[in-house]
């Protein structure tokens, strides 16, 4: 007999597709677990630096900026990576965030630089990667406004000086791949111009740039009155011993006024400035090569000569992330270094005591910026960290990368771009482990009824 034979349709309805109140329950709660589980990444997005974003081998031979590329008054974190990305990171209401992404440039790319490169107020990001390619990129719109496609690899060299004094800047682009043959390049260009105007290739038919022209500068070094391109290059590739220079060479007339002696090791870090106020300019490099040792050495022309005026002890390997500033406004520069260990360095400028030493944050801390990207007036340490995909031998290897923010004074750290929670992990984890559980839960249950209702059907029958 059909019980439901005398009632409404409408009522009908509701009997024939009714579920068990546990069973609306439980989807009650894989609802709420799902809204648990996506919730923390809901509030996160616009504070999302997640490592998956940064890619690897981050800030790499300096490729880390800090400069306000968009005029918007905030200074923006800049850094290159291995897989060929540029990305921005702005620091807005006590958090940092994901300002830009550029798009896909060529591997490896660690030349970068920011500044005027045209006649409008904007300032330009330059942008050179491992295929050789530099790009103009708009700070503003972002858009690529000039590139050069014809160097060879490795564009990673990058300056902005107005050589001829005309007001405007000219660019510099040192390139030369991972190469123990002589094959490094310098090239200049003037702006918007399609080609080179000039470039230095060799010194004489027997006299070539060594590679890896990573780090250099265009300054009246001995007060001669005429300018000096000052570069470090490296030279070895293998299992061998490190060889490095450093080169001051006659802008004029393209003669080498004085090359250093064989540091170990490639020249990766170059600053020159004057660091105690005395009026005479240092030069400051830092270099390195795979797992031997490391150093900083100081040079001034002084005398009638270049003369080293310190080489620190062995802060290798790999002492290739530097930056140079009063950190502390003491009204002294410090000079502070990353290398592949791990570890951040700071000795005074004057005294060249080692002020501090970081903890270990990290393989691979090969680039160094300073600058204020909180907007709190105080100068903070910007270092770049990880190795990068790709390689796994002596030379590098992949950890997740990420970008720390120190205080320059205090040497607190303040923040840790691309840190992962792991408490928040396990507690997602953890969801999605009751999600699991509750679908089991709600799959047997439906066998059960699906099961009631046979036999049902068939006792019916």
């Amino acid at each position: 007999m059909d019980r439901c034979k005398d009632l409404p349709n409408s009522v009908k309805s509701k009997r024939a597709y009714s579920l068990p109140r546990t069973f609306l329950s439980t989807i009650s709660v894989v609802i709420i677990l799902m809204l648990l589980l996506f919730l923390p990444l809901v509030f996160s997005v616009s504070a999302d630096v997640s490592p998956d974003l940064f890619g690897s081998g981050i800030g790499r031979f300096n490729s880390i900026i800090c400069e306000d590329v968009d005029g918007d008054g905030i200074n923006e974190i800049l850094f290159g990576s291995y897989e060929g990305y540029v990305v921005a990171v702005e620091f807005r209401e006590g958090e940092y965030f994901l300002d830009w992404k550029s798009p896909k440039f060529g591997t490896r790319c660690w030349g970068l630089i920011a500044g005027q490169f045209d006649s409008d107020p904007a300032v330009e990001i330059i942008i050179g990667d491992g295929d050789g390619v530099v790009r103009a990129i708009d700070g503003k719109t972002k858009e690529i406004e000039w590139k050069f496609v014809e160097l060879v690899r490795d564009a990673h060299g990058l300056l902005l000086h107005d050589l001829d004094d005309d007001g405007s800047n000219e660019l510099v682009v040192g390139t030369g791949y991972k190469t123990d043959e002589g094959w490094g390049t310098v090239y200049f260009f003037n702006q918007k111009e399609e080609k080179p105007y000039d470039k230095i290739e060799r010194l004489d038919p027997d006299l070539t740039l060594h590679s890896r022209l990573r780090e250099f500068d265009i300054v009246d070094i001995d007060s001669d009155g005429s300018k000096e391109l000052i570069l470090g290059c490296g030279v070895s590739l293998g299992d061998i011993g490190g060889e490095g220079y450093v080169r001051v060479i006659d802008f004029e007339n393209k003669k080498e006024e004085w090359i250093s002696p064989d540091l170990g090791g490639c020249i990766e870090g170059l600053k020159v400035l004057d660091l105690n106020d005395d009026g005479n300019l240092e030069i400051i490099v830092t270099n390195g090569y795979r797992y031997r040792e490391g150093f900083c050495y100081i040079y001034r022309y002084q005398e009638g000569e270049f003369q080293r005026i310190w080489k620190s002890p062995n802060i290798g390997p790999k002492a290739y992330g530097l930056d140079v500033g009063d950190i502390d406004d003491d009204g002294v520069n410090e000079i502070v270094i990353g290398n592949l260990a791990g570890y951040v360095y700071v000795f005074d400028g004057i005294t060249h005591r080692e002020e501090w030493r970081s903890e270990n944050l990290g393989r691979d801390i090969l680039g160094i910026a300073l600058g204020d990207p909180d907007g709190d007036g105080d100068t903070e340490i910007i270092a770049g960290q990880g190795g990068y995909i790709g390689k796994g031998d002596f030379t590098s290897g992949y950890v997740t990368p990420h970008v720390y923010v120190i205080d320059g004074k205090s040497h607190k750290i303040e923040a840790v771009l691309g840190d992962v929670d792991e408490f928040l992990q396990w507690v997602q984890v953890g969801i999605l482990i009751a999600i699991v559980v509750t679908l089991v839960e709600i799959s047997i249950m439906v066998r059960i009824k699906t099961g009631k209702k046979t036999i049902s059907k068939s006792g019916g029958q």
